[in-house]
């Protein structure tokens, strides 16, 4: 409420505003977050557009292949997440100016951790073009004779100039002369000669050309070059355009790298070896940037044979729930399981949000993780839509590596396991999770319930606070039904009730009763013929 006016005016107006009515919302849906391994990369969550960034952020392994696999399913939005063990670190080189001793004026270091970075090797030139470092400062007494500039490596050119109160004076680049001022070209200084030292009440101006720098990086495979830098903050913004390396400057230094054949960056380091623990932290930084529709591992295990990963992310999903951020975990069985150790697995679950995907690799020469695919696929769908319709099939995989039997498919589907079935395209049989609840047994159903308790803690999340008065129980409901009533236009839920209701003896507390049910999806179908006299056996010829 918003109050305008003085209430305690014998004459005049006062007015107070206050919101009514349904509030809108807007939820996000089609992203994607995976966890996995990779040569290279950033460790925080890195959310991502296109394909196209994915080789150059992530060169290889698990994660760089999940993320373009992703992509391909239509997704528009994939969120990565790189493991590394307790421990990494990031290759860097600390960059000197030409002085004598030298002075550091930066480092140069990776974009991302790892022993990758120890590869990476640099050169330092000379740019194609010069620099003009022009500066106007106060002298500072006749006995201070040498003046530092903001740039060495100075360069001798009939444009240079350095005067005193708008006088030019003669510049001696060899050494110091009578009358005329040394431009110390290593250095970067100016020296006036004894007693001809500005005072303090002179102006000094410089305009004095200088080397800039073409810095060359080279990481393996390709060079990326960087040319004509003339300032440490240029180098900075130069290399802000790169995903390999990036240059931090030192505090108070203005001097650019000295010009150098070569150098590598060292002392990176992906880490002790990589623990469960270090899939939760990576899971946890995937929750610290965003809400994801779906979310996939790229891995069932760390220990060989446990599938270690599974409780891991089961756990993680429900953490997820309980702070009403819902959304669908997929990670596979080891590749041509078992049906038995299968049915043994899904049995230890019971979660709506976590799906075992069962053959989950296809049969190409770098097999493809379908669980992957199947978690992109999933987020690509609009709500209401299902995964295992053939217009949704999985792109970008070269057939199942592992096919079961139609009674197989069925056992396994009824057990919990979500079988990929090769029939006009690869998809699911049915896209289920490991709940035994038939409500919440369909991915498809779980994104329309994610969605809908996604909206209902928006709108909830804006009433905390306000009166507890009809008006806005009113609004509050009303919001609610805008969603829903959306929903049902959309086909996406057939019918709902409703309720809205002051707690009678909890003066603070708001009951919402909701019941919704989700719009079926076929997966059946009975048909009845009969065969007999319809309309009497006789004829005419």
């Amino acid at each position: 409420m918003a109050l305008y006016g003085n209430p305690n005016s014998l004459v005049g107006i006062t007015l107070e505003l206050r919101p009514m009515g349904p509030v809108p919302v807007t939820i996000g849906t089609g992203i994607v977050g995976i966890v996995g391994t990779s040569s290279w990369g950033p460790v925080e969550a890195v959310g991502l557009t296109s394909a196209s960034l994915v080789k150059t952020l992530y060169d290889a392994g698990d994660l760089k292949e999940a993320g373009e696999l992703a992509f391909y399913q239509g997704v528009p939005n994939v969120y990565l997440v790189r493991v590394l063990g307790a421990g990494y670190a990031t290759a860097s080189a600390d960059l000197v100016d030409g002085g004598s001793p030298a002075v550091t004026v930066g480092t140069l270091r990776g974009r991302s951790p790892g022993v990758k970075g120890n590869s990476f090797s640099y050169k330092i030139e000379n740019g194609d073009y010069k620099g003009t470092d022009v500066e106007i400062f106060n002298g500072q007494g006749v006995t201070v004779l040498e003046y530092a500039l903001d740039r060495d490596d100075l360069v001798e050119d009939s444009s240079n100039y350095v005067k005193v109160n708008g006088v030019s004076k003669e510049l001696v680049y060899n050494e110091p002369t009578t009358g005329k001022v040394y431009v110390n070209k290593t250095k970067g200084t100016i020296n006036f000669f004894t007693g001809q030292g500005p005072t303090t009440a002179d102006q000094i101006s410089v305009s004095i050309k200088f080397n800039s720098r073409k810095m060359t990086v080279y990481d393996g495979t390709y060079q990326y070059v960087f040319n004509n830098i003339k300032s440490l903050e240029d180098l900075q913004a130069k290399l802000a355009e790169s995903n390999i390396v990036e240059f931090v400057p030192a505090a108070n230094v203005t001097h650019l790298p000295k010009a150098t054949p070569g150098g590598v960056l060292s002392g990176g380091s992906d880490g002790s070896t990589i623990t469960t623990n270090d899939w939760v932290a990576a899971l946890n930084r995937l929750a610290a940037e965003v809400s994801p529709t779906t979310v996939a591992l790229t891995q069932y295990e760390v220990s060989a044979g446990t599938y270690d990963l599974v409780p891991i992310l089961d756990g993680w999903l429900t953490y997820m729930a309980n702070q009403f951020r819902p959304c669908l975990g997929f990670v596979a069985c080891k590749k041509n399981e078992d049906k038995g150790k299968i049915m043994d697995l899904c049995a230890g679950y019971n979660n709506r949000l976590l799906t075992i995907v069962a053959n989950a690799w296809d049969a190409g020469e770098y097999q493809q993780n379908i669980a992957v695919a199947r978690a992109a696929k999933e987020a690509a769908c609009a709500l209401g839509e299902s995964a295992a319709r053939s217009y949704n099939s999985m792109n970008g995989l070269e057939g199942l590596l592992q096919i079961f039997s139609d009674d197989d498919v069925d056992t396994l589907s009824r057990n919990g396991a979500d079988v990929i079935i090769l029939k006009r395209g690869i998809r699911p049989y049915l896209g289920i999770s490991t709940a035994t609840d038939w409500q919440f047994m369909r991915c498809v159903d779980n994104r329309t319930i994610n969605w809908v308790i996604l909206a209902v803690k928006h709108i909830t999340d804006q009433f905390y606070h306000e009166r507890r008065t009809k008006t806005v129980l009113t609004s509050l409901k009303a919001s609610i039904v805008s969603v829903l009533e959306e929903q049902i236009e959309l086909e996406n839920i057939r019918a709902y009730t409703l309720s809205v209701s002051a707690h009678p003896i909890d003066t603070g507390r708001v009951d919402i009763d909701l019941q919704m049910e989700n719009i079926g999806h076929i997966e059946r179908f009975r048909v009845l013929m009969q065969v007999g006299v319809m309309e009497g056996g006789g004829f005419t010829v």
